[in-house]
């Protein structure tokens, strides 16, 4: 696929999105820098920490690095390279369970009795050391999947036995030589994943990209043949990836229109494909499902901006929400990409910059505040998308539809009524600690003062609720106005903690985490609280009322 084709398709979507947002926006954070080097592999902890492994670019024997980042740190915590035998071209795979951290790597240029193993690198203490690591298996394995149980399911890539998957053990034991060759006529691209926590799917493909699929029938070893369902025919799918965890089994790949699609596994085979994006660098993208199962997609393309790093994100495979993470210069490639994300659809995307030895590796942050820089007290917010459609107007009055995250100006306004967004904002004037909640179904302006003498002191973020007009309240009999007085002009519900503040017309409702429903009526506006309590300021009455959970206070008109 060339440059050339892409950049005359250019994706109109994600081009407007980016061009209304940009107005608004503080400026998309800069994707960090963490070493030199090729392909990495990344895994990400329940608190959103990051564990990335890659090869350097040594001309020779190649160096095996690793970095723990901290979820929004400036570098990493740790950053080591880790004494490793022999060398290796090839993708490490990263599994972390609490502080025990694997790093797993196909080597070769051994000096024993094997001239290439699968070796096993552990650490206790969280990454911050490594032990002398072991040898777990032979195959020279591309693609990886953690399972079943404490083992590694991996496939091969253009072996000259075919396409050959080895199941491996992470107990320090180790596989042999015992391995499975799956397919002597489709050795490509192979890919594996878990149908349930038992079942490992492999994909592989021709040189013409016609792939198929084989699966493990739950009877005798995965290093047998035998164990694994007849090869079936899937169709056309360049460069397959497959993702799986509570959603399903899904399988990304490209088109022969150069589109990315998504396809599930329905126990039989692989459903129709939902189009994500056009135009795009299928030999580059990868397919990530978080704990809690939504799919994180991540691409490079051509766009308005010149190259891109796009981020697509679905709960269900079939309706996705896609457009550009990040521009990077056009000298610079984004390939060998890599993401994970935490139960809570934060994560990361990792990549390398060059196939030479001037590659860098950089990581970028995806889900909810994905590619949002950090809220400025005062001046700026960070949002992101939860689910549904939201859309954000500027101050100057553009619309567009959030896809992803985002940096808006204060003074923006969020539309919710269709969707939940997730709001970040500076806590103090200081901007070192920030504060988070989810807004939904309603609409509303965000508003901060900027601080104003002790920078360290706590800030509040307004959230002033939009609502029809009270003309919609009218006038006339007196059943009509009783009936009218409970009318809903607006709405919003919130959910979170730090200091934020729904307004409405007659009162506000101060919280520091709980989940309350803030509603303008014909009669007044009425704060409701599901949990926690919320201290609710009567502007007409000048009085202050803590609201507990499973009450409500109504400021009349």
């Amino acid at each position: 696929m060339g440059a050339t084709t892409i950049l005359r398709t250019a994706g109109l979507a994600a081009t407007l999105a980016v061009c209304l947002l940009a107005p608004a926006s503080a400026g998309a954070a800069a994707p960090l820098t963490i070493g030199s080097g090729h392909k990495p592999g990344v895994a990400v902890d329940a608190a959103g920490t990051a564990y990335l492994a890659w090869y350097g670019p040594e001309s020779t024997v190649t160096s095996l690095n690793f970095c723990r980042l901290p979820r929004g740190a400036a570098a990493c915590d740790v950053s080591t390279t880790i004494a490793a035998p022999g060398t290796t071209l090839s993708r490490p795979f990263v599994t972390v369970d609490g502080a025990t951290v694997r790093v797993v790597s196909y080597r070769y240029g051994l000096t024993g009795a094997r001239f290439d193993e699968i070796w096993q690198f552990t650490s206790a203490d969280g990454g911050a050391t490594f032990d002398a690591g072991h040898a777990i298996g032979v195959v020279p394995f591309d693609e990886a999947v953690r399972g079943p149980g404490a083992t590694l399911t991996v496939a091969t890539n253009a072996f000259f036995e075919g396409l050959v998957a080895q199941n491996v053990p992470l107990d320090g034991s180790t596989a042999g030589e015992s391995r499975a060759v799956l397919s002597s006529d489709h050795p490509y691209n192979g890919t594996v994943g878990l149908v349930d926590a038992n079942t490992p799917l492999a994909v592989f493909a021709d040189g013409s990209s016609n792939a198929q699929f084989r699966r493990y029938t739950g009877a005798g070893s995965l290093n047998d043949p035998a164990a694994w369902t007849p090869a079936a025919d899937i169709g056309y799918a360049d460069y397959p990836r497959l993702a799986g965890g509570p959603s399903g089994l899904f399988l990304l790949s490209g088109t022969p229109q150069n589109a990315l699609t998504v396809r599930k596994y329905n126990g039989t085979t692989f459903t129709a494909g939902a189009r994500i994006a056009d135009i795009a660098d299928d030999a580059q993208a990868h397919l990530t499902e978080d704990p809690a199962g939504r799919l994180h997609a991540v691409f490079g393309r051509f766009g308005a901006s010149g190259l891109e790093l796009d981020y697509a994100t679905s709960d269900d495979g079939i309706r996705w929400q896609a457009g550009p993470l990040l521009s990077q210069s056009a000298t610079l490639a984004i390939g060998q990409l890599r993401a994970a994300a935490a139960p809570d659809h934060i994560g990361v995307a990792a990549w390398e910059t060059a196939s030479d030895s001037s590659s860098q590796i950089r990581v970028a942050a995806i889900g909810p505040t994905g590619g949002a820089s950090p809220p400025v007290p005062g001046k700026s917010v960070a949002v992101g998308l939860v689910s549904g459609k939201v859309f954000v107007t500027s101050k100057a009055g553009k619309r567009a539809r959030l896809i992803g995250g985002a940096t808006i100006a204060v003074g923006s306004k969020v539309d919710t009524r269709r969707g939940r967004v997730r709001l970040t904002s500076a806590a103090t004037g200081t901007g070192t600690t920030t504060q988070t909640a989810d807004f939904y179904q309603g609409t509303f302006t965000v508003k901060q003062s900027r601080p104003k003498g002790n920078r360290a002191a706590a800030l509040t973020t307004d959230i002033v609720l939009s609502a029809a007009s009270r003309s919609q309240c009218g006038r006339g009999s007196a059943r009509a106005a009783a009936v009218s007085k409970k009318k809903v002009l607006g709405k919003l519900w919130g959910n979170g903690k730090g200091k934020f503040r729904t307004k409405g017309k007659y009162s506000s409702a101060t919280v520091r985490g709980t989940i309350w429903l803030t509603e303008e009526r014909c009669d007044g506006t009425l704060t409701t609280v599901k949990r926690g309590s919320v201290s609710v300021r009567d502007l007409k009455r000048h009085k202050t009322v803590i609201v507990k959970a499973g009450r409500s206070y109504l400021a009349r008109r």
